[in-house]
């Protein structure tokens, strides 16, 4: 049986941990952002999650990750037939859904002039309406929705909010209680178990995304910062926080006091208001790349539309994947991953104790990264070599960020 961990913090399903030591560092390779061009990164983490393609199709599937959301914006213009895309790195086909025909076409043609091979599908749901009925079944009372526990994703492949229930769950509901737009998904059996680290040197000059933080009961990571007017607040996991308001520090310096966090749902996040003044005055929103190097953050995903499947991204947090001088990255498989209440699936990598709320980015080969979300659990482990063990799931930045109303900086 698989065991998924979550890092740090308390749930329903949890197994306490022991005290944990630094990871033991795994030999194999693995896909790292060095701050510097991001094509040689991004081809290893394609090649790393899909070991057959070939070195051209990892290299196309890199230098097109801009183009690809040149497209998708293009499209998000008109959310009433936009119905979502996803991409195929071994065929180098990009997939898009639109609701009519006459916006499938015209799908087709804008992917061929910017170079893309496009398959567009007619479809019945916009990608904003796939996320209304989401949240009808996740805030719901019917016997879908009981039985769905909150484990509710988006299927952009085939149009529908998709469910995780066990086969007696499934077995227990009516046909009459399945909507037509909701597709029944394996439930996860895995275990959870509680992740809280030893104490981990980590720089203090700045915020950045991965730096080691922690307050009396534990330690997570460092995930993007953000102001509100002149108010400048800095994100974790909000499974990080014990319920109560929690002061946080780095490198025994003070950040500031946590007073929200949220961990439910599709939703692992916690706000820290940054009350150190050294801090708060700062406006660059920054990525660590090393202890003594960064790259800034460029952007965000405002809609969940933008995150695709087949995206690279990187995770900056407490650990390092071993054999690297940056960075670990992997590939986006589910945006909205039903098995675990519709967080965002990548694979590719390991995280370890102590990385939750660790900054998960976007890394195109232009280099211009832009913050998608904040680790919240993985298979359990630490730097696994073996693939089936090499998955983790974050809190998409759309879910909570956008209510917050939160610049970057």
């Amino acid at each position: 049986m698989r065991r998924i961990r979550l890092l740090a913090g308390v749930t329903a399903a949890v197994v306490a941990a022991a005290t944990l030591s630094a990871p033991a560092h795994a030999a194999d390779p693995v896909a790292a952002d060095t701050g510097r061009d991001g094509t040689q990164a991004a081809m290893l983490a394609y090649r790393t999650v899909y070991p057959t393609i070939s070195d051209s199709a990892a290299q196309l599937a890199a230098v097109q990750q801009d183009t690809r959301k040149q497209l998708h914006d293009k499209l998000a213009a008109e959310p009433q037939t936009y119905g979502g895309g996803y991409f195929d790195p071994p065929s180098g086909v990009t997939h898009v859904a639109l609701t009519t025909q006459a916006s499938a076409e015209r799908a087709v043609a804008a992917g061929r002039a910017l170079g893309l091979t496009v398959s567009a599908k007619v479809v019945a749901r916009s990608y904003d309406e796939l996320e209304r009925l989401a949240a009808s079944v996740r805030t719901g009372t019917d016997q879908l929705a009981v039985a769905a526990k909150g484990r509710v994703g988006i299927e952009v492949s085939s149009n529908t909010v998709t469910v995780a229930l066990t086969s007696q769950e499934a077995a227990s509901l009516p046909s009459s209680a399945i909507p037509g737009w909701v597709t029944i998904v394996p439930a996860s059996a895995d275990l959870v178990e509680l992740d809280i680290c030893s104490s981990r040197a980590a720089c203090n000059d700045s915020l950045r995304s991965g730096l080691s933080i922690r307050h009396s009961g534990g330690a997570c990571s460092l995930g993007f910062t953000a102001r509100s007017g002149s108010v400048r607040y800095a994100f974790t996991a909000g499974h990080c926080g014990t319920g109560a308001p929690t002061t946080w520090y780095t490198a025994g310096t003070l950040i500031g006091t946590m007073s929200t966090a949220i961990n439910s749902g599709a939703v692992d996040a916690g706000l820290i208001k940054v009350t150190n003044p050294t801090y708060a005055a700062d406006t660059v929103g920054r990525i660590a790349i090393s202890a003594s190097s960064w790259v800034p953050v460029r952007g965000r995903a405002h809609h969940m539309s933008f995150i695709w499947a087949g995206d690279v991204v990187c995770i900056s947090s407490r650990y390092q994947a071993p054999a690297t001088s940056g960075n670990p990255c992997g590939v986006i498989a589910s945006v909205s991953d039903a098995a675990q209440n519709g967080l965002t699936r990548y694979e590719g990598y390991d995280p370890c104790p102590g990385d939750s709320g660790g900054g998960v980015y976007w890394l195109p080969s232009s280099g211009e990264r832009h913050a998608f979300g904040l680790h919240s659990r993985s298979i359990v482990g630490c730097n696994n070599t073996a693939s089936n063990k090499k998955k983790a799931w974050f809190s998409a930045v759309p879910n909570f960020w956008n209510t917050m109303n939160y610049d970057l900086g």
